[in-house]
């Protein structure tokens, strides 16, 4: 047994995941490891490599750690202690005999008296080498936690026995802290990238439907986009005593010329025309192609005069962007208005039906107007 005493410890930290655990080293295997190392060396006559530590990020920043000076001394100090303590008391019973004849009894008190010190002294070591540091670590490591102290503060951690322990601790500390910033950061991207999705679905989403109402050759509201609206239009505005014009647009001599300059053209006078009545009306208002060559124009709170001043000005600019084309019948735009005011019952059937008789009638005035003339250039 004499041979397998203890001769030193030697701390040695491998991980395993996030805890790590000391080995003893007896005196036999470490001398049988250390003549396999010379041997290995004698052989092949290089150092062999030192093994990587374990441990991922964490371990590669441990290196070996060796007990200097002051490790041994916290280490073999109580057993120095209790040493010298058996020995000054082994020193005194052999002395005291000597100078007194009845020294039974001072020794018992001397052994007592001797004991109680001993027992005082390695408490209040005890509590100075690992009470309070293991206080004071625990009050640190709370506070860096909370996040009122920095890490680096473990690097001024020197009271105890534990100060070779805050080292491993600042580095769990660190190995934390940088884990909790990456999360955060992938965290972080994450709900960028879902924030820059949903962006695009939303953009996605308001093209779709406004597709799903708009006239793509004139970008007006469709003929859906009207059925939805007029119906919702007429009960606010009647609810709230305000008036309601409706207004048919039709052109004239369309199909001459898209007969006579391709259908092409006549695409090009319908963008032309749907850029007029943009231009033209209100905010407010609602501009829709009703099919082919015709239009619907919705004007809230729009008095019949008012109304009519637009219409004159939407046949005036209709009337120029035909004359650019140099046809024998120039486009004209002829225009039937209706009001909600007039109606009995608002309904929408019925606004419709008044401003497309209305609208007929204006087109038969146009054809009567200017049979009379070409009769009369003949």
């Amino acid at each position: 047994m004499g041979r397998r005493l203890i001769t030193g410890i030697a701390v040695n930290f491998r991980s395993t995941g996030k805890v790590y655990y000391p080995m003893l080293f007896w005196k036999e295997p470490m001398k049988a490891a250390d003549n396999a190392e010379h041997q290995r060396v004698d052989s092949s006559g290089e150092t062999p490599p030192t093994p990587a530590p374990a441990g991922g990020a964490l371990g590669s920043d441990i290196t070996d750690l060796t007990w200097g000076p002051n490790s041994t001394w916290q280490t073999f100090a109580p057993a120095m202690l209790l040493v010298a303590g058996v020995a000054a008391v082994a020193g005194i019973a052999r002395v005291l005999p000597m100078f007194l004849d009845n020294a039974n009894g001072i020794l018992r008190i001397v052994l007592a008296g001797a004991a109680v010190c001993l027992a005082l002294a390695m408490t209040l070591r005890h509590r100075r080498q690992w009470v309070l540091p293991a206080i004071q670590m625990r009050k640190l490591i709370h506070e860096i936690r909370m996040g009122r102290a920095p890490i680096e503060d473990f690097s001024n951690f020197r009271s105890g026995s534990l100060s070779e322990l805050s080292a491993e601790v600042k580095l769990l500390l660190q190995d934390l802290r940088q884990q909790r910033q990456a999360v955060a950061d992938i965290k972080e991207e994450v709900r960028q990238r879902i924030a820059h999705q949903h962006s695009i679905l939303e953009r996605t989403v308001a093209s779709l439907r406004n597709q799903a109402v708009r006239d793509p050759l004139t970008g007006l509201y469709n003929r859906r986009m009207l059925d939805q609206i007029l119906p919702q239009l007429i009960a606010q505005l009647h609810n709230d005593h305000k008036c309601l014009t409706l207004m048919i647009l039709d052109l004239d001599y369309f199909k001459k010329l898209n007969d006579t300059l391709g259908h092409a053209a006549g695409d090009e006078v319908l963008k032309s025309v749907g850029q007029i009545i943009h231009s033209t009306i209100r905010d407010g208002d609602f501009g829709c192609r009703y099919g082919g060559d015709e239009f619907v124009l919705l004007l809230p709170a729009c008095e019949e005069p008012a109304a009519q001043k637009v219409a004159e000005r939407l046949q005036s600019l209709v009337a120029t962007l035909g004359k650019t084309y140099k046809l024998a019948e120039s486009l004209q735009l002829s225009v039937g208005i209706s009001n909600l005011t007039e109606l009995s019952q608002p309904a929408a059937d019925e606004l419709l039906k008044k401003a497309d008789e209305r609208l007929y009638k204006a087109k038969s005035d146009r054809r009567k107007s200017s049979s009379p003339a070409q009769s009369h250039a003949a």
